[in-house]
């Protein structure tokens, strides 16, 4: 293999192939699907106290998110910093953006603070029925008690995936999903001395996991191996020059994060207001969603690694190329997973809550949830390619405009106007995500990303 095509990611692998792609993404796959899987659990659990629990939770986790996101989206900029000067040799820069990523959480989790004390009126301006917001209240507020140690996650996860080291984040979202699913069982259903909690004890659950990752993550980055190489433990000081760099780069990801949970978090509402189970039957759809995208999530985690580092070394034509890479595998997982939605339908409700008008609101979403996460696939693809690049405003501008201006508009028509219910609402969605796959689509083939400068 010559010196000019091996890949400066994964050695043994040829720059910009399916098995550079593969070998970045599968650990991310795996993290994710875990993760995503104890969500799962948590949700089947939920749904065996109950539908009102169910949505409650479905409806407070998607709220606690969108308030997480804007944070979230700055913090997960350290991996555009630390793949590039990875690829570009300063490997003691990469621990630098890695603890302004941790300062950044500290600050996050002091503002979500204040969200935290008035989130019975959150709450309350989306007017679902009074039990649900009741119980959405006992989960929101336990667990954004782990806000800090969730942020702090992330930039640790950022910083791992920014050198190429997948399987650590990996190991970390195992180990705590396992804690989440442990004190679920504990408390939701109050076994042994542990009281029976519900949602309460599922909001608990997932703070104390937040708590275990955040730990675990901290001293896999200062041990030995990783201070020798990187410096972890005496690059901590707060820079500022460094930290506005970090938020001028990823303010942009966090506000279109925060813009598009925003606009669910509306849609949610929306759901909420044709009845809880619509709501309940939605959240389901977003918990089968969440499930089966995340491996598409994790191939496009390894886009932003390997264009990052391929940007950062001056090889701007393979970043390009592995973008189309991740793009075909992204694409050909997706048409398999809207097969799959397709022929199994009934079956992928019952595993929730077999109420029969939770069923019956959810059949008649799933041909829109096999088409919503093809389009879905396709602009995480470029999404996160452009983000290893550090072109982060265009994408958020697209996502604010179709969000308000395409997504929650048409929501409301479909559902209420046009009377389609929750069919109408999911109709929305999907018009939305095509939209911005095509816009990003012709934003990537621009090639303005490979001139930009962080």
């Amino acid at each position: 293999m010559s010196e000019t095509t091996e890949s400066i990611i994964v050695p043994g692998a040829r720059a910009g192939s399916v098995k550079e792609a593969w070998k970045l993404a599968y650990p991310t796959v795996i993290g994710m699907l875990s993760a995503t899987l104890m969500w799962t659990v948590d949700t089947m659990m939920l749904g065996r106290v109950g539908k009102v629990e169910l949505a409650a939770a479905g409806f407070g986790g998607v709220l606690v998110w969108t308030l997480y996101t804007f944070f979230v989206g700055i913090v997960q900029a350290v991996s555009t910093f630390v793949s590039q000067a990875k690829g570009g040799g300063r490997l003691r820069e990469c621990s630098v953006f890695a603890w302004q990523g941790v300062y950044l959480s500290l600050a996050g989790a002091l503002v979500l603070s204040l969200f935290l004390w008035k989130m019975d009126w959150i709450l309350a301006l989306a007017r679902p029925e009074p039990d649900v917001i009741h119980e959405a209240l006992r989960y929101t507020r336990a667990r954004m008690m782990g806000s800090f140690f969730l942020l702090a996650t992330f930039s640790f996860h950022a910083f791992f995936r920014g050198i190429g080291d997948m399987k650590t984040p990996m190991m970390i979202a195992i180990i705590s999903n396992l804690v989440n699913v442990l004190f679920d069982t504990l408390l939701i259903f109050g076994l042994g001395p542990f009281p029976e909690l519900t949602t309460l004890g599922a909001g608990l659950a997932t703070a104390l996991a937040d708590v275990s990752a955040a730990t675990l993550g901290f001293f896999l980055f200062i041990r030995p191996k990783m201070h020798r190489k990187y410096g972890t433990r005496s690059e901590y000081p707060l820079l500022l020059k460094e930290l506005r760099r970090l938020i001028k780069v990823g303010a942009p990801i966090g506000g279109q994060f925060f813009l598009d949970m925003g606009s669910f978090s509306v849609f949610m509402g929306i759901m909420g207001r044709l009845g809880t189970d619509q709501l309940a039957a939605s959240q389901i759809g977003i918990q089968l969603l969440s499930f089966s995208f995340m491996p598409a999530n994790g191939i496009a985690k390894a886009a932003t690694t390997m264009v990052g580092q391929y940007v950062g070394a001056g090889r701007a034509a393979l970043a390009e190329k592995c973008t189309w890479v991740a793009l075909r595998m992204n694409l050909a997982y997706s048409l398999f997973i809207a097969t799959v939605f397709m022929l199994a339908r009934a079956h992928l409700f019952t595993l929730f809550n077999d109420d029969p008008a939770v069923v019956a609101a959810g059949l008649s979403i799933v041909p829109l949830l096999a088409i919503f996460q093809i389009g879905d696939a396709i602009q995480m693809t470029y999404t996160n390619a452009l983000h290893g690049a550090g072109d982060t405003r265009f994408p958020m501008i697209a996502f604010a405009l179709s969000s308000w201006l395409v997504f929650v508009p048409l929501a409301l028509l479909f559902a209420y106007r046009l009377e389609m219910g929750v069919v109408g609402g999911w109709l929305g969605g999907v018009v939305h995500f095509t939209i911005i796959a095509c816009v990003l689509t012709m934003r990537f083939r621009a090639g303005k990303w490979k001139r930009m400068a962080i």
